[in-house]
């Protein structure tokens, strides 16, 4: 679909613009929350993540995971003084690499706030940089009215907050873009290349690669290019396991790490058996539940959308969009409501379901919706509330 470059870049400007001011009014929020309700107590497993408790603008923002991600940074994999269990091997080491590197230039790799605050300047880069992307990709798709929709449920989706905070998610969501950015204009080996870094960042990342060789082979690749097309996709998660081999003699030690936060039995299975045979307990017990409900309410509506992702939007995007809320849908229940936010095909899908004047006030109550749940989940975030 061609446009004006004139009218692609206002929609660009306007996306940044919503970009800046959300996160500025979450963040000024934030400062709020903190100065009036102290941070709650750790949680039995938690490890320590308050970096910079004088400043409390940008403390709320490196809560839970990004503890993790500052000892990879800090202390490589392995070291017996990481905090994180199993010297970190259960992060992927893209983005502490990414953090690590930066600290070390300036003499700053054995501060923990230095190496937080770069993680946090990381993701908020790439956030921006992904909304830019993203708008293009909507731009190219979808009606202007309805790009700027799809872009605002981007950037207002209800766990979008995780794109400012020490976190992967805007690592990940801009080489998901990136990937299809390149698919859709034929350019396979770059998209294989960003899809290398995405399966560098998250196991999932595995998924991008899936969906770009889903688009060459639908493009009329031959498959005797789509062989080594692949492996280049799979080169980031294939150098991680290949150095855990060599490094701790078991390729498979970051499943084993992994395992100790529990696997499908704690985060499927359990909370099958809550929603559906104690109800009540689920509702009124354990407050953490409503967010896990949160997440399933975000996964049923996201699966409902799959069969039309592949009816309106190209083969990768579709075929990444799929795999992304299939797969973590079947296997987690915890975390689903961050995990489903690369699905970029999830909000270009509904803007065109919902496109045409009769469908405004419809696509306002959801971004209002939206809204409000991204600004309470982004406060207990802050305050130190498993929303994770």
């Amino acid at each position: 679909m061609n446009r004006p470059h004139v009218a692609i870049s206002a929609l660009e400007r306007d996306s940044l613009v919503l970009a800046a001011a959300s996160r500025a009014m979450l963040a000024l929020l934030v400062w709020l929350m903190l100065r009036v309700i102290p941070k709650l107590p750790l949680y039995p497993t938690q490890l320590p993540d308050s970096f910079f408790p004088g400043h409390p603008w940008i403390d709320g923002w490196a809560r839970w995971d990004s503890a993790h991600y500052v000892a990879v940074a800090r202390f490589g994999y392995g070291d017996p003084a990481s905090p994180s269990p199993d010297g970190g091997i259960g992060f992927f080491p893209l983005y502490p690499m990414l953090m690590r590197f930066p600290a070390q230039l300036l003499g700053l790799g054995d501060s923990n706030a230095a190496l937080a605050a770069i993680g946090l300047v990381i993701a908020i880069v790439c956030f921006f940089g992904a909304t830019v992307l993203f708008a293009r990709l909507a731009a190219e798709t979808l009606e202007l009215d309805e790009a700027r929709f799809a872009t605002a449920l981007f950037l207002l989706a209800p766990f979008a907050f995780f794109y400012t905070t020490v976190y992967t998610e805007s690592l990940f969501v801009l080489e998901v873009l990136g990937a299809i950015w390149f698919a859709r204009r034929g350019q396979w080996w770059y998209a294989g290349i960003v899809a290398g870094l995405a399966s560098a960042t998250r196991l999932v990342g595995v998924a991008v690669i899936a969906g770009v060789l889903w688009g060459a082979w639908r493009s009329g690749m031959a498959r005797s290019r789509l062989i080594p097309l692949a492996m280049l996709g799979v080169s980031g998660v294939g150098a991680f396991f290949l150095g855990l081999w060599w490094r701790f003699d078991g390729p498979l030690a970051y499943f084993h790490t992994q395992a100790r936060w529990g696997g499908w039995q704690e985060h499927v299975w359990f909370y099958v058996k809550l929603f559906v045979i104690h109800p009540r307990e689920a509702l009124q017990g354990d407050p953490r539940h409503l967010v896990i409900l949160g997440n399933v309410a975000l996964g049923l509506i996201c699966l409902t959308l799959v069969p039309h992702m592949f009816r309106n939007l190209d083969p990768t995007t579709a075929m990444i969009s799929a795999l992304l809320v299939v797969g973590q849908f079947l296997i987690t229940w915890v975390s689903l409501g961050r995990y489903l936010l690369p699905a970029v095909g999830i909000y270009l899908t509904v803007a065109i379901m919902l496109r045409g004047p009769e469908w405004v006030g419809v696509r306002q109550s959801i971004l209002t919706v939206s809204t409000v749940a991204m600004t309470g989940l982004a406060l207990l975030y802050a305050v130190g509330f498993w929303v994770i």
